[in-house]
Parts: structure tokens; sequence; C-alpha cells
């Protein structure tokens, strides 16, 4: 029997559950993590730069080995570099410094020059020896550190979330990470922190939307009270409302974007931080309470942000109604008023035109009796008497002859209309 068909994204599909992993099995290592914002204009230009570098597929493009190895991925507004090095002597990382320095910028091909500016850069450093605190001493600061268990135990991780030469530190104390948890963690820290300040790329926005949505609300409540009191034309009112909905729905797709982009992160940072699987170290704030401590203010003034906005475009389409339902009345009076005022012309009209057919069954009489006057006057020439006997009738019946057409002729041209 024949099998069936595969479906053409099969393969990539199972292979996209395997991809974005990092190599790094087994302690001591150290890796560095940069995160890059590529706009638009630099996409081509940074495709082409890394394909001289080595072969791409999918926006990634990677040269390992079992010890090192180099890692450039490409996602919506930002690529990543990752340099990692699994073979390193386990004395480098208990000496002075804790092998923090190990990977520099200069180091990684390619990365120096690369389209883009570089918004974070993280250092990790894993080893099997725990650190006396005396250790910790210019390299992480442990007044303000994090420190807690993750992974149930397994490993230990401190780090201050400050810039030391252009890149975070974090130390990573393996205290027995089997299988691909190392890798799993790795990926797992650089990710939080990546994301974390991705989200706060949104604050900024969110604090200058808050100062503009202060003054259109202001101007809002103006306009509204302008249509309470009536203390402005209809068409005024109008105009200044639809420049206000105007600048709202402009200020809606500028931020939309970022908006989104910030919830997407914060929650993609929420879900790496519950990975971890913290647990307490007597003295130091966890991860995620560090993180959140910080971070969810500036989330909460991101909602609160595009709540205002929503609830301010809500607040303008009511008020539009209302401005609309009042011109719609006042055009309904103007009609009413406009029907009546053609409903008396109407009837004045009927008046004057039964006037005019009276008028002129008259004239029409009359010029109809000079025409058989003008007939008979030589035929009753000397018969003046007789004349004037025989005119008495006729106009009689010219008078009634003119009123029976002009009637008769009214109503064929009433019932064509009808």
């Amino acid at each position: 029997m024949t099998e069936p068909a595969d479906h053409p994204l099969r393969a990539a599909l199972s292979q996209l559950m395997h991809e974005r992993t990092i190599p790094v099995f087994a302690s001591p290592a150290v890796a560095r993590s940069w995160v890059m914002l590529v706009s638009d204009e630099e996409r081509a230009a940074e495709t082409d730069w890394v394909a001289r570098l080595g072969e791409t597929a999918d926006g990634r493009m990677a040269q390992m080995s079992e010890r090192s190895g180099v890692i450039w991925e490409r996602h919506g507004e930002f690529s990543t570099w990752l340099k990692y090095d699994a073979g390193i002597d386990p004395r480098f990382a208990a000496r002075k410094g804790l092998g923090f320095g190990a990977i520099r910028t200069a180091d990684v091909e390619g990365l120096q020059g690369a389209p883009g500016r570089v918004f974070r850069s993280v250092e990790i450093v894993v080893a099997r020896a725990e650190p006396k605190p005396t250790q910790f001493d210019g390299v992480i600061d442990l007044t303000q550190a994090v420190c807690c268990d993750v992974f149930d135990h397994h490993a230990r991780i401190w780090s201050d979330f400050r810039s030391h030469e252009g890149a975070g530190r974090i130390y990573v104390h393996d205290k027995g990470l089997k299988h691909d948890e190392l890798s799993r963690l790795l990926q797992g820290l650089i990710e939080i922190g990546h994301y974390r300040k991705l989200a706060l790329l949104g604050f900024p926005v969110a604090r200058d939307l808050m100062g503009w949505l202060k003054t259109a609300e202001a101007r809002l409540n103006l306009i509204t009270a302008d249509m309470a009191a009536q203390g402005a034309t209809q068409d005024a009112l109008l105009e200044r409302l639809m420049t206000l909905s105007a600048e709202v729905e402009s200020r809606a797709n500028a931020v939309r974007f970022r908006q989104g982009a910030t919830e997407a992160y914060y929650r993609l940072t929420e879900d790496r931080l519950a990975s971890l699987r913290e647990s307490r170290v007597e003295g130091f704030s966890t991860m995620q309470e560090f993180i959140e401590r910080r971070l969810q203010p500036a989330m909460r003034t991101c909602e609160a942000a595009s709540r205002r906005l929503d609830d301010l475009a809500t607040r303008i389409g009511r008020a539009s109604d209302l401005l609309r339902a009042r011109i719609s009345i006042s055009l309904e009076v103007q009609n009413q008023n406009l029907l009546r005022s053609m409903d008396l012309r109407a009837r004045l009209q009927m008046k004057l035109s039964a006037l005019v057919e009276g008028l002129s069954v008259f004239a029409v009489s009359y010029y109809v009796f000079n025409l058989v006057k003008y007939a008979l006057d030589p035929l009753l020439s000397g018969h003046e008497r007789l004349a004037h006997i025989l005119y008495a009738p006729i106009i009689a019946t010219i008078l009634a002859l003119a009123w029976l057409f002009i009637t008769h002729r009214k109503k064929r041209i009433e019932g064509a209309a009808e």
C-alpha cells in the first residue's frame, strides 16, 4: 500500500521545536549575547552582511563546533548575536573576575560594523565551583544583586542587572544540571533579559502619550461644555470634534505597534521567569521579584495609556453621535418648516389658479362672442332689436361652454398627473 503524503510543513514545524537552542551541555562555559535593533531600511544590508560570514536559513546563521560557536538570528524588529565557549579551563572561572570579560565584541567576527545598534548585551559564566562573597568584589554588586536557586535547586544564579564594560553579568553555579538543563537555563536567562528590556521600549512612548492625552481630554471637555451651553455653532463644534478625532486616530496608529509589542515582550518575560522554577536564597531577591518590582510599574503605565487612548476615542464617538443627533433634529425642524411654507404656498397657488380659471372663462367667452357677433352683424343689419334679443342667450351659452371646456381640461390634466 502507498504511504500517505507528508504535509509540506511537517518537517519544518518539527525542526522548529529544536531551533534556538544553545549547544552547551556541560560546565564550565561562557556565553555572551547581543541584541541589535535593526530598522526596516537596514534589513537588506544586514542580510548581505551576514551572508558574507556564512550560510543562512530562515533568518538564522550558525557556525558551531563542539566547544565554541557563533549564532545569528533575525527576529521581528531586532536581531541577536550569540558567542559561546564551552571548552574553558575550570581554573579560568575561579580566578579573579570569575571569568567575566572572556568574550568581547571584537571576538565575534562580523559583529563589528554590522547594521543596527546594540541595544543590550549580557555575559553569562557557568562554573561548578561556588564562589566566595569576596570573589564578587568588583564583578557583581552583592548589595543590590539577585540570587536564587533555579531548576529545582540544581543551579544558583547571581546578577546585579548592571552594565559592566558594556554588558550585564550573570554568574551560574552548576550544582548538578543534567541533560539539556544547562542549555535551557542559558537560553532562558538570555531571553528574560532581552525581552525585559525590549518591553521597556514602550515606556517612553507611554509617558509621551500620557502628556498628550491630558491636553486632548481637556480639549474634548471644552467641546462637550460648549455643546451643552450652546456656546458655539454646530459647524464649528463639528470641525473641532473631527480635528480631535483625526489626531486621536493618528496617535493610535503611531503607537499601536509599540503597545502590542510591549505587551507581547512582557508576557514572554513572565513565561520565561516561570520556567526557571526559582527558590529563594536568604537575604536576596529572586529574579522574578526583582524584575516585576521594576518592570510592572512601567507596564502598568503602558496599559493605562492604552486604556486612556481607547477611552478618549470612545468618548469622542459618543460626542459625535450627540452632535450628529442635534444636527439631525435641527435639519428635521428646518424641513418641517419648509414643508409648512410649501404647503401654504401651494394653497395660495390653488386659490390663485381658481381665480385665474374664473377670469379665463370670461376672457375666452369675450373673444368667442366677438367672433360670433362679427359673423352675425351682417345678417342682422337693420334688425338691432332682434340682435339684442339673440345676444343674451348666445353670451350665456358661450359662458357655459367655456366653463365646461376649462373644467374638463383641468380634470384630464389632474388625472394624468396622478
